[in-house]
């Protein structure tokens, strides 16, 4: 476990860096930790939520840590939690992961729900540029489908972009659900504000990917499926201009003595002849039709 108190003028913040549940428990703090709530704190896909008891606020989020490569299905593969107590002296943040924006904290904030709205911000900052990597390479599965003809396009990468997305809208919502039941004094009341609509940004951006692999997925479908036709199609046609032509073939190769077309002189020129009538025949016929 890492251990780290930083003093500000009015209040103190105690942060825990993958601790063990003993280590918690051994940690001295100015009030007194619900067991259930160090479990929550610890667990690893544990969502969003908030709770408030008569001596502090409970909160915990979750911040996108998933590499931009990683095939990830599950809550817990795409983020890591950071769960909160606020108190009007003490803030305490207990995490697994070392968060960049945590060691990075400035240090000119005034109570401990400044430092909280600051870390929330940052933890819905670390859905951003995911987010838009995920809108690049939709951009790249689109030029793959509609100007390549889909041969480079993988399904399955779709399909595990397709999950980042739904997860990201997932917890984002829960997310947003925790800020909507938040109460923060006045003075911080517009950046409280400022992270409802960021949340909300942030989803809609999330189900717009989701929507974009949803229509690429069935566009490739589509596009998979009229490959098959064209395929048939031309086997069709094929089909069509040989039936005839075999027929023919089959029935002047039987050895029957008794078939006066095989003594005449000039029958198997006539064979021809008529083989190609019955090609230029079907020819106009689908022509006509327009099936070439």
């Amino acid at each position: 476990m890492s251990k780290r108190i930083q003093k500000f003028d009015n209040f103190d913040w105690i942060d825990l860096e993958n601790p063990t549940v003993d280590e918690i428990k051994s940690t001295s703090f100015p009030f007194e930790i619900d067991e259930n709530l160090i479990e929550d704190s610890l667990q690893l896909g544990h969502l969003p939520k908030i709770e408030r008891t008569p001596d502090y606020l409970f909160i915990i989020l979750r911040a996108y840590t998933a590499a931009e490569s990683e095939k990830v299905i599950g809550v817990q593969q795409i983020s890591n939690k950071v769960a909160f107590f606020i108190t009007d002296r003490t803030l305490v943040t207990i995490h697994r992961p070392s968060f960049k924006f945590i060691d990075n904290t400035p240090t000119n904030f005034k109570s401990p729900e400044e430092v909280a709205l600051y870390l929330f911000n940052e933890v819905l900052l670390t859905y951003d540029e995911p987010i838009r990597n995920q809108a690049d390479k939709m951009d790249e599965f689109e030029q793959d489908l509609f100007l390549k003809g889909g041969g480079k396009l993988s399904v399955e990468k779709l399909y595990f972009e397709k999950s980042k997305a739904r997860l990201t809208k997932k917890i984002l919502l829960i997310t947003q659900s925790v800020f909507d039941q938040l109460k923060v004094e006045d003075n911080l009341s517009s950046t409280l504000q400022d992270l409802k609509d960021t949340v909300l940004h942030l989803t809609l951006r999330s189900e717009e990917m989701i929507d974009d692999a949803k229509s690429l997925l069935n566009s490739h479908m589509t596009y998979t499926a009229q490959k098959s036709n064209d395929v048939m199609k031309l086997l069709t046609v094929f089909s069509a201009f040989f039936l005839p032509l075999t027929f023919i073939v089959g029935v002047y190769g039987m050895n029957f003595h008794n078939m006066p077309e095989l003594k005449l002189e000039h029958g198997y020129f006539i064979a021809l002849l008529v083989m190609f009538i019955i090609s230029i025949i079907i020819y106009i016929w689908f022509k006509r039709k327009r099936i070439l």
